[in-house]
């Protein structure tokens, strides 16, 4: 008999940019709130990943989302334009400060290890840390895992990776480099736009508002791999988060294709692998990049970065259709503002990315667009008790390429905790919550519900 370490109102596992959005707004709602999360930060992906770029313009930020982007501004910690780049070590700190503030309970470096479960209601999980194996019990549970680790130990029914044939899209190591002379590379970029990919979403070069990203180098990537520089999956040098004050960028270039980011044995070969890339994508940038001659490995991801495993199948599967097509919702609990194109690469797991066969990063100008989220696709099909929030929502792997992005993981985080929040206090099941209420609540957190209410053509720059 394991014993109960703790009882709480809702229970978030996983720290990330869902996991903390959601805890933020439960607890701002007045639930008693405990986050659990593997590692020894919040921020997930966006700090101990390392992905410190927010592919959404802060003229689309709202809400929870907002409250925290307007924190790392105030700290000097985020840049604010068409994307928002981070310093990922202040949004460390602003994240635990903003936790504490509202009173969330927080444990570190805790797994979860099993689920408790009464029937098909579930009731708390396993953990498992230095002190033990141990139960926490809830009210209400949301799984911000981002692999749908408690939905699948539930018994959830759940789809893995691509439709067709459940492979998944390639895992990343980023690292950050030192010893650049920015401004030498900046004058190559300008000098040899032949080189680069011709949408301006891939390549920004907005230099006083510290946001910086450019994808290619495609011919010298060539060059490269002709003598044997390089790895055959790479076809493209791609740095954003740039600070040319400090002589860093982030580079976000390593591709791992064909592994599971839900099988330990992979996770170790892409790990592996990754620390091999990142030795050969050095060696390339200090022999064929200009300004990179002096540069150096700064330091890179605590874990690597997987984009794909797990979704539940919810009461509603989100489709690319329902996206790009711009479906309207009556459960609609947030929306995102994304610019990838339909029928474009984004991470196919096939590989190629960047090649010349890649139309949507070498030729597409990817427009500015909002969508609806469906409160159905946070909600798993025959378990009771759990919320699903972040990139293991109810979608199809074609969708999944927009809702798996950190700005989207924000708003299901949003309304995933503000729906616990509101079960927990009523007493409901979370697929029996009257949708009008939670969206009452969302709108009290200052949420946009409805795409037209963030009309993009409205709000450029």
């Amino acid at each position: 008999m394991l014993p109960v370490a703790r009882r709480t109102e809702v229970l978030v596992l996983g720290g990330g940019v869902a996991g903390l959005s959601a805890a933020l707004a439960a607890a701002k709602l007045g639930a008693e709130v405990l986050l659990i999360e593997r590692g020894n930060c919040l921020g997930g992906t966006a700090t101990a990943g390392m992905m410190a770029l927010f592919y959404t313009p802060y003229r689309c930020a709202h809400s929870t989302p907002k409250e925290i982007f307007d924190r790392l501004i105030a700290e000097g910690g985020a840049f604010p334009g068409e994307v928002i780049s981070v310093d990922h070590e202040a949004f460390k700190t602003v994240a635990l400060e903003m936790a504490t503030e509202r009173n969330v309970r927080l444990l570190f470096h805790t797994t979860c290890a099993d689920v408790v479960m009464d029937g098909n209601r579930l009731r708390g999980i396993v953990i498992e840390g230095k002190d033990g194996r141990q139960a926490v019990l809830a009210d209400v549970v949301i799984d911000a895992s981002g692999d749908g680790d408690i939905a699948a130990r539930a018994g959830a029914p759940m789809s893995k990776g691509r439709d067709s044939d459940s492979k998944m899209r390639p895992m990343t190591l980023l690292f950050r480099m030192g010893g650049v002379d920015v401004g030498a590379m900046l004058e190559y970029v300008r000098g040899n736009p032949e080189e680069f990919s011709k949408d301006p979403n891939q390549m920004l070069l907005d230099v006083a508002g510290k946001n910086i990203r450019i994808f290619g180098f495609f011919g010298l990537v060539q060059r490269a791999k002709q003598q044997g520089y390089l790895y055959d999956d790479c076809h493209y040098f791609r740095v954003e988060s740039v600070f040319p004050e400090r002589g860093s960028l982030l580079v976000n270039t390593i591709r791992i294709y064909g592994v599971d980011g839900t099988q330990a044995e992979d996770v170790t070969r892409a790990e592996i692998e990754g620390r091999r890339q990142q030795k050969l994508l050095l060696r390339f940038a200090r022999d064929f990049l200009p300004g990179f001659a002096t540069a150096y490995i700064l330091d890179s991801a605590s874990h690597i970065g997987v984009r794909e495993t797990r979704r539940i199948i919810g009461d509603y599967v989100l489709t690319e259709e329902d996206i790009v097509d711009g479906a309207r919702f009556p459960d609609t609990i947030g929306v995102d503002s994304n610019r990838q194109n339909p029928k474009g690469f984004r991470h196919s797991p096939d590989g190629k990315e960047g090649s010349a066969e890649d139309i949507e990063t070498r030729e597409w100008v990817a427009d500015l667009f909002t969508y609806e989220i469906p409160y159905r696709c946070l909600i798993p099909q025959r378990i009771d008790g759990l919320i699903v929030a972040g990139r293991a929502i109810s979608s199809n792997h074609a969708a999944d390429g927009y809702t798996r992005n950190q700005p989207a993981c924000m708003v299901t985080g949003q309304a995933a905790g503000a729906a616990a929040a509101l079960c927990a206090r009523l007493d409901v099941e979370p697929r029996a919550l009257d949708v009008a209420t939670l969206q009452a609540a969302l709108r009290q957190l200052d949420a946009k519900l409805r795409a037209d209410e963030l009309r993009v053509d409205e709000l450029r720059a």
